[in-house]
């Protein structure tokens, strides 16, 4: 115990802790606390990694220093002595009298490093995680330049590398190179798959074994968008800040990738409701971002970033000189004729049926040709059936179809490699990186122009719409002309050229500092259960958030401007 402090307004203190720590500015604000309120039981320095020394009001004393008010003893009764059991029990008997613990919160590294003399209360420790408590709120403005540690929400690394894993570890392998970064904490995966090991041999990289606990970060991002699989309350405990990403809207407004119209729209309430929740969204095209401004209009735009993908991982890429054993009965099949490629999975969306039908007018324009088509067949949403149906009537000896499904990354290489061109008449797409890995190795594409493959691409002479005309014309001319096949892998190759895995990772850095720098959104405190869809439902439908409503565009604007 230090020596006994007197207040201006007379309240005898009895200090607990350091005397050195309690400078005479820090001791000229506990005494003004003291004397502000005669509920004020108890006053503690606490370290905090807010920029601002601030009040926060707790449920018990917590610190390096403690200063305790003696006129409560005639309430809670004698103040004990060297007992910290006993000195608990006192402080609970004082909040149980309606008395209030008060923490100072500064982020001074004497104070960082002292003893501490009682951990936070079981309920502080809780609610400074809560983004609705003063105890969050105070912890917000971080001290410029401070790097910053990152989660990194790795579920969807599954067996098998497509686009949205691709986003994942390269973003990371970028990220990990940024000397605004001190660390990032891969979680939600036991094992790494073979084409993420990398992940684990990068500087900067950890990977959190499953029920390992780790610090807070700074942020935490979900390179998918949020699903059933995860729970936006969860997240807060990871990170300060919460980001996702967008893909694009495709389950959003496909019903049969879902079991029942309940399941879709359980799906589509997700969905907004996670946009509102979380503090930043990135969204992998300008199409992606405003489809979802679009449907979640009370989404802030500041808050909305897009960040297409960085393409220069394929820029690497070469033919192998052979594809692994997957393919082999295909190129059997093949014999050595040319080919056009289909790669995706049968969702209706990827459009393989009306692909077969682009194809039969194309060999019935003299263009002879194979069809191969590979990917797996889905259980929802499949264009099996109909897939089977047209070429259980195809007859045109120019040209047969194979089927094969998924392919190792080495075949998958080869097959864009080798064939003549390749069809992607997809019409549901957040980004759609067939086209540029195709061209990468040299192969000319023909896809629609709309949405991200418009705005990324930025070329010519595409169909405008999807129609078997429109289609097998510029199929047909990437076939029949040497020139035209060039050209459009040229176009493709310029786009490559400006989108980079580096440019993205900086983009999505420069956005978590931006976040970082700003409040959680209103309604950050709500996550992912039943009852937090009615705390969303009742915030949005409250007085507050309809009359703030056009304050909020005002200051929209005023950022715009």
């Amino acid at each position: 115990m230090m020596e006994p402090l007197k207040t201006s307004r007379g309240r005898q203190l009895r200090v607990m802790g350091d005397p050195a720590l309690l400078t005479m500015d820090r001791m000229s604000e506990f005494t003004k606390r003291f004397d502000s309120d005669p509920r004020i039981v108890t006053c503690s320095l606490v370290a905090g990694i807010g920029a601002n020394e601030v009040w926060v009001r707790a449920t018990a004393p917590s610190g390096v220093v403690i200063a305790i008010a003696e006129d409560a003893q005639d309430l809670v009764g004698p103040l004990p002595e060297d007992d910290e059991e006993a000195l608990t029990a006192w402080f609970l008997g004082a909040a149980e009298r309606g008395l209030w613990h008060d923490h100072f919160m500064t982020q001074h590294m004497d104070v960082a490093k002292a003893s501490t003399l009682m951990a936070l209360a079981a309920m502080d420790a809780k609610e400074v995680l809560d983004p609705s408590t003063a105890a969050f709120l105070a912890q917000e403005a971080r001290k410029p330049g401070r790097r910053l540690t990152v989660a990194i929400d790795a579920t969807w690394l599954g067996p098998h590398e497509t686009g949205a894993q691709v986003l994942t570890t390269a973003a990371i392998t970028a990220m990990a190179e940024d000397v605004r970064i001190e660390a990032i904490y891969v979680v939600g995966i036991k094992e790494l798959p073979s084409y993420a090991r990398h992940l684990a041999d990068l500087d900067r990289v950890r990977i959190v074994a499953a029920g390992e606990e780790i610090a807070q970060c700074d942020i935490v991002w979900y390179p998918n968008q949020i699903d059933g699989r995860s729970n936006i309350g969860d997240a807060r405990a990871l990170g300060r800040r919460v980001v996702t990403t967008y893909l694009d809207l495709i389950a959003y407004d496909i019903p049969r990738y879902h079991g029942s119209p309940e399941a879709w729209g359980t799906y589509r309430a997700l969905q907004r409701r996670i946009a509102l929740s979380v503090d930043g969204i990135t969204a992998i095209s300008a199409d992606v971002a405003n489809r979802l401004l679009t449907e979640v209009p009370r989404l802030d735009p500041q808050r909305v970033q897009p960040l297409p993908l960085g393409l220069d991982h394929i820029v690497g890429a070469s033919a192998p000189d052979a594809p692994d054993a997957d393919l082999d009965a295909t190129i059997a099949a093949l014999g050595g004729k040319r080919f056009v490629a289909v790669l995706g999975n049968d969702f209706q969306h990827k459009n393989r049926d009306f692909a077969i039908a682009v194809w039969q007018r194309v060999l019935q324009a003299g263009q002879a040709c194979d069809l191969v088509l590979a990917g797996l067949h889905v259980k929802s949403s499949s264009s099996k059936v109909a897939e089977d149906a047209l070429l259980s009537t195809h007859v045109d000896l120019r040209g047969a179809a194979h089927t094969v499904g998924h392919l190792t990354g080495k075949s998958r290489a080869w097959l864009l490699a080798n064939a003549a061109a390749v069809l992607y008449p997809s019409s549901a797409e957040g980004f759609g990186l067939v086209p540029y890995e195709a061209a990468i190795l040299g192969t000319p594409s023909t896809f629609a122009d709309f949405g991200p493959l418009k705005e990324i691409a930025g070329i010519t002479g595409l169909p405008k719409h999807w129609s078997v005309e429109a289609f097998a014309t510029d199929l047909e001319q990437l076939l029949a002309s040497d020139d035209a096949a060039r050209q459009r892998v040229a176009d493709l190759h310029r786009a490559i050229a400006e989108h980079s895995w580096q440019g993205f990772s900086n983009g999505l850095v420069d956005f978590f500092q931006q976040i970082l720098a700003r409040p959680t959104v209103l309604t950050s405190a709500v996550g992912g259960t039943a009852a937090d869809t009615a705390a969303l439902a009742a915030i949005l439908s409250s007085r507050t958030w309809r009359a703030s409503e056009s304050l909020r565009k005002v200051r929209s604007k005023i950022r715009r401007k």
